[in-house]
């Protein structure tokens, strides 16, 4: 039988996960300011918060992925998301003002194209593109690493 953990008890876990690898880390929630692209968002502070950051945050989106996992949960608005000084968040908001450039430059010749996204990432701007009714969105290629089109409906 899977055990799921409640959203209210991760940050205790995510101080557990990071203290076994040495790491001497806080977390709280934090609101990100916009709920549907980035909710639950779960801040992690301290002296050791910035070594999750390597290498593009490969150990933020690892124990994210622990955490995905611990509470069993599969709809996106209910599981936890993690950042660390902001780096998610800055992110976010280039990639909601990368989303409108592609939104605009797509009426004027069709289509504009954004690669090497995650799916965090494409996620943040098919929900931006979904505010603009005269544009769809796509995903294109294969693996995690994908790229996203914008075109004309």
């Amino acid at each position: 039988m899977r055990t799921t953990t409640p959203l209210e008890a991760l940050p205790e876990l995510a101080v557990r996960y990071c203290a076994h690898l040495g790491l001497n880390v806080k977390a709280r929630f934090e609101p990100s300011g916009d709920e549907t692209l980035f909710p639950n968002r779960l801040l992690l502070e301290g002296p050791d918060a910035s070594m999750l950051l390597a290498q593009r945050g490969q150990a933020l989106d690892a124990l994210q992925f622990l955490l995905h996992e611990a509470q069993g949960e599969r709809d996106e608005s209910k599981l936890v998301y993690l950042d660390v000084q902001g780096y998610r968040l800055f992110r976010m908001k280039e990639l909601q003002a990368m989303a409108n450039l592609a939104a605009d430059k797509a009426r004027s010749i069709g289509r504009f194209a954004l690669g090497g996204l995650n799916p965090r990432e494409r996620r943040w701007v098919h929900l931006t593109i979904a505010h603009h009714p005269d544009l769809t969105t796509e995903s294109e290629g294969t693996g995690a690493i994908k790229t996203l089109v914008v075109k004309r409906a």
